[in-house]
């Protein structure tokens, strides 16, 4: 008598509680990235500028943690209170983002930078990417390997147009 064994893998539903997992860290990880670089951009500005802001947006029911979960209605509150003016501050939290998760900040003062966030938010968390923070504090993440030794030199931040 022959016995047929059919192998087949586990449902897709096995790993998707943690896949969901991770990227929820990593996403959970890239807000308090923005929050962080936007209060390093807003000290660049000296204390004042800093307590002014975030007392504004305190005012229109924005508090520090919530800025990179809002941040589009951050921008749209400064820039009615600030005008152009706040498209550096809002540039500089851009620059400060891209130098945390090590990706080229191939774009320009005029482009649009809400695209810009959108589209590094999506692939921080598609490609896995930690700020250096995290790496830095992290023996797994911080210890050489053939990426760090041979890094990519075309990833950027583009939209592929």
């Amino acid at each position: 008598m022959t016995v047929t064994t059919y192998v087949s893998s586990p449902p897709r539903s096995c790993y998707a509680p943690g896949h969901k997992l991770l990227r929820t860290q990593i996403s959970t990880l890239f807000h308090e990235t923005v929050n962080d670089c936007f209060r390093n951009a807003l000290d660049g500005m000296g204390p004042t500028v800093r307590d002014v802001i975030y007392d504004l947006l305190g005012k229109k029911g924005i508090e520090q943690p919530e800025v990179s979960s809002r941040f589009d209605d951050v921008v749209a509150i400064l820039m009615d209170s600030l005008g152009a003016s706040a498209r550096v501050l809002i540039y500089r939290t851009m620059t400060l983002l891209c130098q945390e998760y090590q990706v080229r900040a191939d774009f320009s003062y005029q482009d649009s930078l809400r695209d810009r966030m959108v589209l590094l938010r999506d692939r921080v968390v598609a490609d896995h990417l930690y700020p250096k923070s995290v790496q830095r504090n992290d023996p797994v993440l911080s210890t050489p390997n053939a990426a760090q030794i041979a890094p990519n030199p075309g990833r950027s931040l583009s939209s592929g147009r």
